[in-house]
């Protein structure tokens, strides 16, 4: 007689570890890809941290790579609407007015959502004065209303002026953000490096002051 050899059941995956089938929906897949690079960039960028509070404004600085300058994100409300504070920010005229140490501004060009100014950043005795040319991109959202203005450093589209020293790394942006018909969120993102041989201590006493200090007088400004 042959011996009946008993079958073994085939192994199960425990409940908790059982293998979830990958979904071949392209949407999800494409989903899934975003949120995956989504949630890896903001993992590799640096955290802010807070530096002050005061008055309605909050400001943050975080690290930047290749840089021994902060970048700073200064917040606010502004008890306006988004149209009004956005063309306080296009009038490169009135920009000396109230941003601070600023004692020339002007609009070089504009095309469409493009523009660039020209702009001269007071510094201490015996410091040489440094001077900036941004290129700014104008993007709204039809939406949520929200319009964002990107700044970019353009060195190069404007010759450089007699005793000063031009800036060459900036990058930075303006948020509004409405949050009522006369209110509006207002988010100033900056990075920038005067050059130039100053020391990055000194340039950094300033991140912080120098969000405050703008947003402070826009609120000002555009409320009066």
């Amino acid at each position: 007689m042959h011996r009946r050899t008993r079958r073994r059941p085939a192994a199960r995956w425990p409940r908790a570890h059982r293998r979830i089938q990958p979904s071949r929906n392209p949407v999800c897949l494409a989903i899934g890809l975003c949120l995956a690079i989504a949630s890896t960039a903001g993992a590799n960028e640096p955290e802010w941290t807070l530096e002050r509070e005061a008055e309605g404004i909050t400001v943050e600085t975080r690290p930047v790579p290749d840089s021994g300058v902060r970048e700073f994100r200064g917040v606010t409300e502004v008890a306006a609407p988004t149209e009004e504070i956005l063309a306080l920010l296009r009038d490169s005229d009135r920009f000396s007015a109230w941003f601070p140490n600023t004692p020339e501004s002007r609009l070089l060009a504009r095309k469409d959502g493009v523009s660039y100014r020209y702009s001269v950043m007071a510094t201490p005795w015996p410091i040489s004065e440094r001077d900036n040319v941004l290129r700014s991109s104008l993007h709204s959202d039809p939406a949520t209303g929200i319009v964002q203005i990107d700044l970019e450093a353009a060195p190069d589209y404007y010759a450089e002026q007699s005793g000063r020293v031009r800036v060459r790394r900036a990058r930075g942006s303006w948020t509004l953000e409405p949050l009522a018909e006369r209110r509006t969120r207002v988010t100033f993102r900056m990075h920038l490096e005067p050059g130039g041989g100053i020391p990055e201590w000194m340039v950094n006493t300033r991140v912080v002051e120098t969000p405050f200090e703008a947003l402070t007088n826009l609120r000002e400004t555009v409320e009066r």
